[in-house]
């Protein structure tokens, strides 16, 4: 392959790397370094990213079992928010991930997770996020946690959010709640 990416030994990094032809400039490689800490929502409001009135908004509702969707753009903290919100998670509800790569940090007591996997190099073995979003579905969770919705599992997210999988989480790229909505759309008619 001329791209890929993989986590390292210990789950403390992601490597991505990309090389001639789709780099014409040479091979790169990038690591991306995960710290040990799951934030807590206690640690945001502490640094100023949200204030303590916005912390019991989101905690009153994970823990009424309203879905949650948690935009943002790249870097924004979508991922260390939805870490720090799944710490109001009952210790005794069941939570399903599911992720390209795991690099989701949570604070639920019960978490089983679930990977996607790319086609080997005769273009077989594939299992997408379509795939583990249905069959999440029939593992019977409290909860599904989809570590960032991008392509057309959003309209399965969608449908489990919405008919009895209350309280599941996911992230979504975008740059405002409007283009949220918009783009979440437009994934769901994939």
């Amino acid at each position: 392959h001329a791209m890929g990416c993989a986590m390292l030994p210990g789950g403390k990094a992601r490597a991505t790397y990309i090389v001639p032809p789709l780099a014409p400039d040479g091979p790169a490689l990038n690591l991306r370094l995960f710290g040990d800490d799951v934030m807590s929502i206690e640690d945001l409001t502490a640094r100023g990213a949200l204030s303590p009135v916005m912390a019991e908004f989101l905690g009153s509702a994970v823990r009424a079992r309203c879905p949650v969707i948690i935009s943002g753009g790249t870097g924004s903290g979508k991922t260390t928010m939805l870490g720090a919100l799944s710490g109001f998670i009952p210790d005794d509800e069941r939570v399903l991930t599911i992720e390209d790569t795991p690099e989701l940090r949570l604070r639920a007591a019960h978490v089983e997770r679930m990977q996607t996997r790319e086609a080997n190099t005769e273009g077989e073995g594939a299992v997408g996020m379509r795939e583990l979003v249905a069959l999440s579905l029939r593992r019977r969770p409290d909860r599904i946690i989809v570590g960032e919705c991008r392509s057309d599992e959003a309209i399965d997210m969608l449908q489990a959010m919405n008919t009895g999988h209350d309280g599941s989480l996911t992230t979504l790229h975008a740059g405002s709640e409007q283009e949220a909505v918009v783009r979440l759309t437009l994934l769901a008619r994939y």
